[in-house]
């Protein structure tokens, strides 16, 4: 039987090798077994993802004899970013070695990363050859030739290593460089899909200053088992993902696009095209892709067979990036202006403003359903310094107030759907209650206390400032006016928050005074609550926002997001 983890009293292993898997039972095992074969001799440790395998691979794992630790976690599917998380937080080794599970260990592979780190590597590559082994096909004959041209690339005195030639297939990194980096992007593979997890680790890795080093001895073999139905059709994966890169990493977009296809002509312009046509029954690409593969089963190395494969991927691709959003570029932007999030149905004065918790999220699936895009504060940022593009129909969520609604019902519906907010606390009131509304006759409700602002900015809602005591700016003296601003930000940053880079004017209030106040203090952006799209070069201290009410579902919710905005410009 497979040995349990070490324990206190035995050395720590110097590398701890992390495979992810799902249904690949007979690879993985076959990996596992090879590295037996190591010539290495200190210790080690294997860690098996089982990633929601439903194919017998823990039992299999399990009924090994092995000469090293071989710790098995299962867990529900979550990608292989997950999953090579979570093998990584159970390593004890001061080495993490990620590997696929198609691959087999070459008896040196162990000896050759050490060595390389004892250079002074803080990652190592080595080279993926194609296993001797797998299916001749022109799949894998093409995995052959990439492996050979990657090989003699980097093996060049003056070679440079780019952040997409970081592929998880081998790869080894130190345990503690592996935390600063906050390891793998749950992003890029959630729900199962494939691609890019690997190439926006390894933008990290380059923009960190972290040292690269490739090692052409320490070898893997990969078994390539990919099936060409499943080949074209991963490709639609690998257009969303790339879509998800260049929004997160926009210096690198081109670069990305480019290197999927954007420079051959006829699948930039023609494919492009054709995929974004409107589907009327079967999709193009999908009538396209089945006939790809009829033809390359039936004829494999035929001319015509090989052309309309290409083809097939290219429109698959495209058609990943048109549902993904788009290559982003400059766009107007849409901002929503929540408030509460909760039912006060029957509560004097804030009964509109508040959206019951399941209101909220059919709101929210239903502009998904309409394809629009959710952005992050952070791209929203970057498109205001002219550092990025937007894919198409952006959407940036806000919320006023901080009303611990928010935190109780709204933080677990936007988490389940991965998205992110600006959320705009009055600093003077935190923990307290809305007491500029009691004037009007309005319940009393608990605003968010510092604790739960901390939650939250952690759970990637960035904390925004909506001054201090939620007072009129344009009814201020000049000095009140800049209290109420700067005075805001200090105090947020006090609470342990970040420095509030977006603010959100007390009733959409504002007036050249309030707007220089707001420049002044270094914010990025203001908040309106006007209504209108938000388009490139506007004033970044009159941001117009559109204002979405408990009543605001369906249709009403369409056009007040979609049309009305459009016709008041």
């Amino acid at each position: 039987m497979s040995q349990g983890p070490f324990s206190f009293n035995a050395p720590r292993p110097r590398f701890s090798v992390v495979v992810p898997t799902y249904e690949r039972r007979e690879l993985v095992v076959a990996l596992v077994a090879s590295l037996e074969s190591q010539t290495y001799d200190k210790p080690f440790e294997v860690i098996v993802v089982v990633d929601g395998s439903s194919d017998g691979t823990s039992e299999a794992l399990r009924n090994l004899s092995t000469s090293f630790p071989l710790i098995v976690h299962e867990q529900p599917n979550q990608g292989a970013a997950a999953a090579r998380n979570a093998g990584a937080a159970k390593a004890a080794g001061e080495i993490l070695l990620f590997l696929d599970d198609d691959m087999s260990a070459d008896p040196e592979l162990l000896a050759q990363h050490e060595r390389s780190h004892l250079d002074g590597a803080n990652v190592v590559l080595g080279h993926m050859a194609l296993h001797p082994g797998s299916p001749q096909t022109f799949l894998t004959a093409g995995v052959e030739l990439w492996a050979s041209e990657r090989r003699a690339r980097l093996m060049q005195p003056d070679a440079v290593i780019r952040f997409d030639d970081i592929l998880t297939g081998q790869i080894s990194i130190s345990s503690a460089f592996f935390r600063e980096l906050h390891g793998f992007d749950t992003d890029f593979t959630r729900d199962g899909e494939f691609g890019n997890e690997d190439i926006d680790f390894g933008e990290r890795v380059i923009r960190s200053g972290g040292r690269v080093a490739f090692n052409a001895d320490a070898i893997t073999w990969q078994t390539y088992v990919v099936t060409p139905d499943a080949y074209v059709r991963r490709w639609r994966e690998v257009g969303r993902a790339d879509v998800v890169f260049a929004r997160k990493h926009p210096q690198d977009a081109a670069e990305v696009f480019r290197s999927n296809g954007g420079d051959n002509w006829v699948y930039r312009v023609v494919c492009r095209w054709l995929a974004a046509l409107p589907a009327v029954g079967t999709p193009l690409s999908t009538t396209i892709s089945n006939l790809a593969i009829r033809l390359v089963t039936q004829s494999p190395d035929g001319l015509l067979s090989r052309r309309v494969f290409k083809v097939a991927r290219a429109l698959q691709y495209w058609q990943g990036v048109k549902e993904a959003g788009g290559i982003p570029r400059r766009r107007a932007v849409r901002i929503l202006a929540f408030h509460s999030i909760g039912d006060l149905r029957g509560a004097r004065v804030l009964e509109p403003y508040a959206v019951p918790p399941e209101t909220f999220a059919g709101q929210i699936d239903t502009l998904t359903r309409a394809r629009y895009v959710f952005i992050t504060p952070d791209e929203f940022a970057r498109y205001l310094g002219g550092d990025a593009g937007l894919p198409s129909n952006p959407v940036l969520l806000t919320f006023d107030d901080c009303f611990q609604d928010l935190y109780r019902n709204g933080l677990p519906i936007l988490h389940a759907r991965g998205l992110s907010a600006v959320a705009f606390a009055v600093a003077g009131y935190v923990g307290g209650e809305n007491r500029w509304d009691e004037a009007l006759g309005a319940p009393q409700l608990r605003l968010m206390t510092a604790e739960e602002l901390r939650d939250a900015a952690r759970a990637g809602i960035e904390i925004g400032s909506h001054a201090c005591t939620h007072r009129d700016l344009t009814g201020l003296n000049d000095v009140e006016v800049w209290t109420e601003i700067d005075q805001s930000l200090d105090d947020l940053e006090r609470a342990g928050l970040r420095r509030p880079r977006f603010l959100a004017y007390p009733y959409g209030c504002h007036d050249g005074r309030s707007e220089a106040a707001a420049r002044s203090s270094g914010v990025v952006a203001a908040f309106t609550v006007k209504p209108g799209l938000f388009r490139d070069h506007g004033d970044p201290m009159r941001v117009p926002r559109i204002e979405i009410f408990r009543h605001d579902t369906g249709w009403r919710l369409l056009w007040k997001v979609g049309i009305a905005p459009r016709l008041r410009w």
